[in-house]
């Protein structure tokens, strides 16, 4: 994979993961269960197979395990890191992250600028009219990294 095919992976599962994570803040977890690829899931595809676990109700650090466990296993540099944006996605959706929070942990797995990431500037305009992120959410990605 190459770096461009990576963004361009990236972009279409951000927005993915940010659909999911609006929805299930809305209308809880169950209501991923419809959302599922099947298909992708039966390949162990990272977010579709980890989504099967969430809606199951398993233990985050189950998950995350279970997980990693398949990542080692790839060679592609690429594509290791998007399935660990597909994890970090899974993971954020389980614990009811906000998808502002969320879209900024999957752009911290790649070399982009906010300000040049395709993802974020869609989901910008939901900040507030300050353009700057609410202490909870400041509180919440400081809390996520100690």
């Amino acid at each position: 994979m190459t770096h461009d095919e990576f963004i361009a992976e990236y972009c279409k599962v951000s927005d993915r993961a940010i659909y999911l994570s609006k929805k299930a803040r809305r209308l809880g977890l169950l209501s991923m269960e419809d959302e599922i690829d099947s298909e992708k899931e039966n390949q162990r595809d990272i977010l579709e197979y980890g989504l099967r676990f969430v809606v199951d109700g398993t233990d985050a650090l189950i998950i995350r395990d279970l997980l990693e466990n398949i990542i080692k296993q790839e060679e592609d540099k690429y594509i290791r890191r998007l399935m660990k944006i597909k994890l970090e996605a899974v993971i954020s959706i389980q614990i009811g992250d906000n998808p502002r929070i969320t879209v900024l942990k999957l752009n911290s797995f790649t070399n982009l600028t906010l300000k040049d990431d395709p993802v974020i500037r869609k989901y910008m305009s939901e900040m507030d009219d300050t353009g700057k992120f609410s202490d909870d959410e400041i509180d919440a990605l400081i809390g996520g990294h100690n």
